[in-house]
């Protein structure tokens, strides 16, 4: 470890010491996993003391929060890429599920938000990650309506809420601690076990359709 970290003193050089700590943070999470990614261990994968984080960060959560954001942007450009154009709701599940499949630790983040991530931190810093929220639903939801032009922004709106719950839950009982999943291998449990990527597609899909069908019957003054 570094022990002679020295505080950045330009914007520039606090943005650059911010990066390299978020990095470092993101290596112990795909690495060790959600639990084992304390500030001590960021601390040591950066080759920084544990009090310096604190000149860049409030938090562990806050840490999170921005990997969070950072993997939400990278799904909202990539996401705005693939919709172009007018496809049919099934197509649209498939790209929505896709965008998550590819990004399971955004996934395991959105399933520890409401229940860790938003504790531990400041109201300041809740409303900065609401914000950026906000713009990356706003940005998904507008590629959305172009995609599906009768589902209204407030249809897409009430689809991506819904795909957030969907993966929140999902993601969390797929992807079981390692003890848990040999339980689940053995043949008396092996019906309870289920993969990720089959379950979202499929869950992304019927739910998708239950918008459309709502949109339809809207349309048509049912």
């Amino acid at each position: 470890m570094n022990q002679s970290f020295q505080r950045a003193r330009s914007p520039e050089h606090k943005e650059l010491r911010r990066r390299m700590i978020l990095d470092a943070a993101a290596r112990v999470l795909d690495r060790d996993g959600f639990n084992e990614t304390s500030l001590n261990s960021i601390a040591q994968e950066a080759g920084v003391v544990k009090s310096g984080l604190y000149r860049y960060f409030e938090s562990r959560e806050e840490i999170l929060i921005e990997l969070m954001l950072s993997d939400m942007q990278d799904m909202c450009d990539a996401f705005a890429q693939d919709v172009t154009e007018q496809l049919d709701v099934d197509r649209l599940a498939q790209i929505t599920a896709d965008c998550f499949v590819d990004r399971p630790r955004l996934c395991l983040l959105i399933s520890r938000m409401a229940s860790t991530l938003e504790y531990n931190i400041t109201c300041e810093t809740i409303r900065g990650f609401k914000r950026k929220m906000n713009e990356c639903t706003d940005s998904v939801a507008a590629s959305m309506n172009r995609a599906i032009p009768h589902w209204s922004l407030d249809d897409c709106h009430n689809a991506l809420r819904m795909q957030y719950v969907l993966v929140s839950g999902l993601f969390p009982m797929t992807c079981p601690p390692a003890h848990v999943k040999r339980v689940l291998d053995e043949p008396e449990f092996c019906s309870m076990s289920q993969e990720f990527e089959p379950a979202v597609r499929y869950a992304t899909q019927a739910m998708f359709r239950g918008v459309d069908s709502i949109a339809m019957q809207r349309h048509s003054g049912v």
